[in-house]
């Protein structure tokens, strides 16, 4: 166990060993995170660490794990700040809240939705039910908007189905096939345009503006395509 002098020193060493994690991440890379540099950082042997993390992949998991649920919460409560039969302005908030987290920590979201680290591979029994949280919010606001009538929904192709029936088990979902469609073609569509402006991409010349106005016109598109217009 960590020594008693050392825990006065970090009374919540665990957390204390994520915000480090952290700053190594948006500081270097994701690739070159170290526990050993974490515990020198942090005035703590490195047996310290390893009592909380034994690798450098235990920890990538829970960072990853935490940044899951971390836009998985600001997207809730996005949503919930409208009330349920405004499903127009809950899909615009949900979309809204995953551009701001995205700005907001970009280190987290390149974490989980960028370039791989070298020799890390996310066990899945552990990431992919928090990854799960932040689709589910979307899946609710549509599923609410299908219940009400306001969604415009298609028959599925037999492909496009095949495609869609793990995500369909995977999430329990009742309702009709094409609402899962629609939160998945939806969530491509809000993480493409994020990604593209997190990673520069929609800076085409020196003068460069924020690419707030496109995002907002084809969210505004998607509702209307969607028939939440």
């Amino acid at each position: 166990m960590v020594r008693p002098k050392r825990n006065q020193q970090h009374p919540n060493l665990q957390k204390a060993i994520k915000e480090t994690a952290r700053k190594q991440i948006a500081g270097r890379g994701a690739a070159t995170l170290s526990l050993r540099a974490i515990a020198r950082e942090l005035g703590i042997t490195a047996p310290a660490i390893y009592n909380y993390y034994p690798s450098r992949d235990e920890l990538v998991t829970a960072l990853i794990v935490d940044a899951y649920h971390a836009l998985a919460e600001d997207l809730a409560a996005a949503r919930d700040a409208h009330p349920r039969e405004s499903h127009a302005e809950r899909f615009l908030a949900t979309a809204h809240a995953y551009r701001e987290w995205a700005l907001a920590h970009p280190s987290d979201y390149n974490l989980v939705f960028g370039t791989p680290i070298p020799g890390y591979h996310a066990p899945v029994e552990i990431t992919s039910p928090a990854a799960a949280r932040s689709m589910s919010v979307l899946i609710s606001v549509l599923d609410t908007a299908h219940q009400a009538g306001k969604l415009v929904l298609s028959t599925p192709s037999p492909a496009l189905l095949a495609l869609l029936q793990p995500w369909i088990d995977k999430f329990e979902y009742g309702g009709p096939p094409a609402v899962i469609h629609l939160a998945l073609a939806s969530w491509s569509q809000i993480h493409g345009l994020v990604s593209l402006e997190l990673f520069g991409h929609f800076t085409p010349g020196p003068a460069y503006s924020s690419p707030k106005a496109l995002f907002e016109a084809e969210i505004q598109a998607m509702q209307e395509r969607m028939g939440m217009g």
